[in-house]
Parts: structure tokens; C-alpha cells; sequence
């Protein structure tokens, strides 16, 4: 859990630096940035949702 929860500050707090940088350098680039990898997040745990939902499913049909 721990583990899980340092990982998820770690990605936050580069994903804040990547953007603010990028903003640093041009600030629509920063908006742009911080909206790509919000993007890129909400896809990824999309994926993983239904991913972890087809598992349990498999499960239950397989039991």
C-alpha cells in the first residue's frame, strides 16, 4: 500500500514539474502539457479498470 502511494506521489510530482517547465518556456505549452498527461492518466486507469473488470468476470465464469 505504501509502496502504491509513493508511486502515485512520485508521477504527480513529476507530472506538476514536467507541466511547470513547459510552462516555464512558453505558458500555453504548460496548459498543453498538464492537459496531455491528464489525458494520458485518465486513459491509462480506463484501461486498467476494465481490465481489472474482465478479470473478475473470467473468474466468476471460470469458477
Amino acid at each position: 500500500m505504501l509502496i502504491q502511494l509513493t508511486i502515485f506521489i512520485v508521477g504527480l510530482l513529476g507530472a506538476a514539474l514536467l507541466s511547470y517547465g513547459a510552462w516555464l518556456v512558453y505558458p500555453p505549452a504548460g496548459l498543453l502539457t498538464a492537459g496531455v498527461l491528464a489525458m494520458a492518466w485518465s486513459g491509462m486507469m480506463s484501461r486498467a479498470v476494465a481490465m481489472q473488470k474482465m478479470e473478475a468476470k473470467r473468474k466468476r465464469e471460470g469458477s
